[in-house]
This record gives C-alpha cells, structure tokens and sequence, in this order.
C-alpha cells in the first residue's frame, strides 16, 4: 500500500490541514464507519469505482458517488462502502472554517451531507480527476491537487478574528465555556453562533462536543488498560454515564467495544455488524 500526506505550506495551508494519495489499500471488509472529527474532506476516486453511503440504521444505500465529492462536518458517525481491494484515491481535510475559502458558500449548506464535488467545483473537478487518475508519482498528483486548491483559494472569505479566534481557544481547551467564547468574541451571542455556523457547519456546542468526544479515540490508541472514569473526567464530561452517552451518540458503539476491538485509526473503522 501506499500512502503519502503531504500539508501544504501557506496559503493554503492555512485552508488544508493535510490531503494525501492512498493507493492499494486492501480491506478484509466491505464498509468503515466515519466518525465525526469536526473538518470537511474532499476526496476524489482514481479508480473509477463508486463508493456508497449506507443508512445507519437499515444499511440501505442512502447514496453513490463516484469522481468526486465533498463530505460535509458531520455530527454523527456515518457508513460508507463497498470498500475493495486496490483502492485509489486522493483527500483534502479542510481545516475547521476554512472550507468557505474553497467553495465560496456557507458551510452549514454542506452539514451532515455528502455531495458530489462537481455541485460545488463544477466541471473543473472533473477535468481535475481525470488529470489525478493518469499516471503519474504520487508527488506530482499531490503537486497537481495542491495547485487545483491554491488557484481556488479566496482568502477574503476566512472566518472573521472572532470566529477564528474562538475556534482556536475551543480546539486548545474543549472544556472552555461557551459564554466565554462568545464574551471574548465582541459580539451578541445570536451573532456570534449564527456566524459559527456559517464558517464552520454546525454550532460551538455540537462542534465542542465534537472535539471532545474525538480526543477520547486520541487517546485510547495504543492504551492495552483505560480507567474510563479518570479519562470522562479529565477530558470535561460531567461523568461516566454522560461520557457513554456521547460516545455512543457519535459513534454508535460503547467506549469498552469500541476499545476492546483494537481499531487502530482513530476516525474510521470496519464496520460489518
């Protein structure tokens, strides 16, 4: 398999946390479950293969893509699939309120939805795409993409220093109180979580809740004991039955499953239930 990140320098480091090139990637199941970590991706397909996302409750296909498409910050965990052997693809992880810079609309138009990229970019992502799937190192396709963003990019469209700076503070400390975010922002607190929802797709609450239920998969990775109860409290959560609650919510399963299966990637995971 390979697989090669790349984090672009400013300026669209500043839009991109990391995109990357992943080919023959070769699962022994057929579906991985996305759980929510606060960023929008846009993940284009290389080997003309469609990807499904199933309903999490039925397993019905809910939807297909292929080419391309723009996964939208999910509050909660959603299904995807078939996956094959011999997967190819490219991603871009759009860093928190920065994905109005991309696509010039409001992020909460994209919350909770997986859309097709060419709804968005137009045809140029599927000129992209076509130009992604030719042969090529993965340095040069990582060089075509970064490219592709960068012309892309309108800075003027970032979020306002309040938004950015109360989403800095939340990321640092998901236990801050959200009064405070507002009170520091300058402005009423009804501007201040409509504007929220504009550059980042959901509200400071749902994204705080967010971040702190994806800093327990942080972590637990690696950990062969966890003492659930220290954690739920070190990481802000009222106590152990709000804890299990939320990590359920977002991801469907109980902290103990979740960790006694072994997952080793703390954002997806098989799921074939």
């Amino acid at each position: 398999m390979i697989y090669e990140p790349r984090a672009p320098a400013p300026p669209l480091g500043h839009a991109i946390e990391v995109m990357f090139f992943l080919d023959g990637y070769q699962p022994d199941h057929r579906r991985e479950r996305i759980v929510p970590n606060g960023q929008m991706t846009l993940v284009i397909e290389l080997d003309g293969r469609e990807r499904h996302v199933f309903d999490n409750d039925t397993g019905d296909v809910r939807a297909t893509f292929r080419g391309a498409w723009l996964s939208g910050l999910h509050a909660n965990y959603f299904t995807i699939g078939d996956t094959a052997p011999g997967n190819r693809l490219m991603a871009a992880q759009i860093a928190p309120g920065m994905s109005m810079t991309l696509t010039g609309r409001s992020a909460s138009d994209f919350a909770d939805r997986v859309v097709p990229a060419v709804e968005v970019f137009g045809d140029g992502i599927t000129a992209l795409r076509d130009r992604l799937a030719a042969d090529a190192e993965p340095s040069q396709r990582l060089d075509e993409l970064e490219s592709w963003l960068t012309a892309r990019m309108d800075e003027s469209l970032a979020p306002p220093a309040p938004i950015a700076t109360a989403l800095s503070r939340l990321r640092r400390d998901t236990s801050v109180p959200l009064t405070e975010l507002s009170e520091q922002a300058g402005i009423s607190h009804r501007h201040f979580v409509a504007q929220f929802r504009r550059f980042v797709g959901t509200t400071p609450k749902v994204l705080q809740r967010i971040w702190r239920f994806y800093a327990v998969f942080e972590r637990i990775q690696g950990q062969a004991e966890v003492n659930w109860a220290e954690l739920a409290a070190e990481l802000g959560f009222s106590d152990q039955a709000h804890f299990i609650r939320e990590f359920r919510a977002f991801s469907g399963f109980r902290p103990k499953r979740f960790h006694d299966a072994g997952h080793d990637r703390p954002n997806f995971f098989p799921d074939d239930d």
